[in-house]
């Protein structure tokens, strides 16, 4: 996500990784969680019932014969799933599933989800199944529609995962992945990539709760880390308005509301009111503002939600 020039196959793919949500602690297989990662970003905008049954196909009786496929504990037999009977296999489940009448409403319902917060109304849901439908079961039209929605654009805004804040944050910066930190920072944030919690996925409504936090603040204190300036040599203006300002420009102006831009303004006044009539605290105060204004802006409420 951080390097890529295909944002939305990377956005997708994470989708995917949360939708289809195995753990490498279940399938202690590094190897195996990064081909199905590969697979999901094949597939990030492509045909879902293909999507969904390639995964299947890598992780079935070729690759684990003596887990799936032994006859001692692979069911053969007669068996219902979804009112149907049959000596079904995993292909049948999978195909049975998608061609469920309720399939297209669940589908278009949960990727509309991880975009926009407030469900869809009827007509919009319905505009969605006939879209998806109509294009033969394909990932790409959906989000499109999705994507060109007003409601992506006038309601209410989306708090970001962890690691989208994260990536977003480095993008901001043109920093790449240096540091295996961003593993467990994202991890105190509520989401470790490659570590759902359980086969729901993780918990979107922690992502801004009093325990996951602090692992945001983290996050943008290490994105930070190799820019923080030192108050014994740089040298800052000593003008609340200039700082905050070359704090904006350093995150490449992003779009702040009046209520945070007043709240960052205030803060700076008053940190600089601190150090009136003391050379050495004019100079220091001033860097050390700059320092705070950065990490200020990276945990606004307009960087924390999209």
């Amino acid at each position: 996500m951080v390097r890529t020039s295909r944002p939305l196959v990377e956005r997708m793919t994470l989708v995917w990784h949360d939708w289809f949500a195995t753990s490498d602690a279940g399938v202690d297989s590094q190897r195996l969680m990064l081909n199905q990662n590969q697979l999901f970003r094949e597939h990030a905008l492509g045909s879902f019932p293909d999507g969904v049954r390639r995964p299947t196909e890598r992780t079935g009786p070729d690759r684990f014969p003596q887990r799936l496929e032994a006859g001692r504990r692979h069911d053969t037999g007669v068996k219902t799933i979804f009112h149907k009977r049959g000596a079904f296999i995993w292909k049948n489940s999978v195909r049975l599933a998608v061609a469920h009448p309720s399939h297209p409403s669940f589908f278009v319902n949960k990727l509309w989800g991880y975009f926009i917060p407030t469900p869809p109304d009827v007509a919009t849901l319905r505009a969605l199944e006939h879209v998806y439908v109509g294009s033969g079961n394909r990932i790409k039209p959906v989000v499109a529609a999705i994507l060109k929605h007003p409601s992506l654009y006038t309601g209410p805004r989306m708090v970001k995962s962890p690691a989208l804040y994260n990536a977003g944050l480095l993008r901001r910066l043109g920093r790449g992945i240096d540091t295996t930190a961003h593993a467990w920072l994202g991890a105190m944030a509520g989401q470790r990539l490659f570590s759902p919690p359980n086969v729901a996925g993780w918990d979107d409504t922690r992502w801004l709760d009093t325990a996951t936090w602090r692992g945001r603040w983290w996050i943008a204190t290490y994105v930070l880390k190799p820019y923080a300036l030192d108050p014994g040599k740089a040298v800052q203006p000593f003008d609340a308005h200039a700082l905050l300002d070359g704090a904006l420009t350093f995150w490449n102006k992003p779009e702040l509301g009046n209520a945070t831009h007043g709240a960052l303004l205030a803060f700076a006044q008053n940190a600089l009111g601190d150090a009136a009539g003391t050379a050495w605290k004019r100079k220091q105060y001033a860097v050390m503002t700059q320092n705070a204004l950065r990490q200020l802006i990276a945990v606004s409420p307009e960087m924390q939600a999209a």
